[in-house]
């Protein structure tokens, strides 16, 4: 017979969650490439799961020395990226040049641009 206690029963709701959330970030979450922009900012592509048309790219900003801040995240469709180059990141905004497989886009290397719109 097992006895059920308080101490077994808070243990399950602290640790339940916790074991859902690695199962998910490492099912879900690979990285597949990073790359610093500068000091402060990074780029990194993952794979959001197995129904994604290609590989999202994120701006991060590391925060609390182990944890990332999302500052940007997007999907463009894009398999394949092997290389991100910097070629402008300033106040007004960003610009890449994607290196990819051209799978689904012939341009290579891909041209994106976002503006700042008080994201950095």
């Amino acid at each position: 017979m097992i006895r059920i206690t308080w101490k077994k029963i808070i243990k399950s709701f602290v640790l339940i969650p916790m074991i859902l959330l690695s199962l998910y970030s490492l099912l879900f979450g690979q990285t597949i490439y990073e790359n610093k922009i500068n000091d402060t900012y990074q780029i990194k592509t993952f794979v959001s799961g197995f129904l994604a048309c290609g590989e999202s790219i994120r701006i991060t900003k590391s925060a609390f020395l182990i944890f990332d801040k999302i500052i940007y995240q997007n999907n463009h469709c894009i398999k394949g990226i092997s290389k991100i180059e910097t070629k402008e990141f300033n106040d007004k905004g960003a610009e890449f040049l994607i290196f990819h497989d051209m799978e689904f886009d012939s341009e290579n290397p891909y041209k994106f641009q976002i503006e700042n719109e008080s994201l950095w």
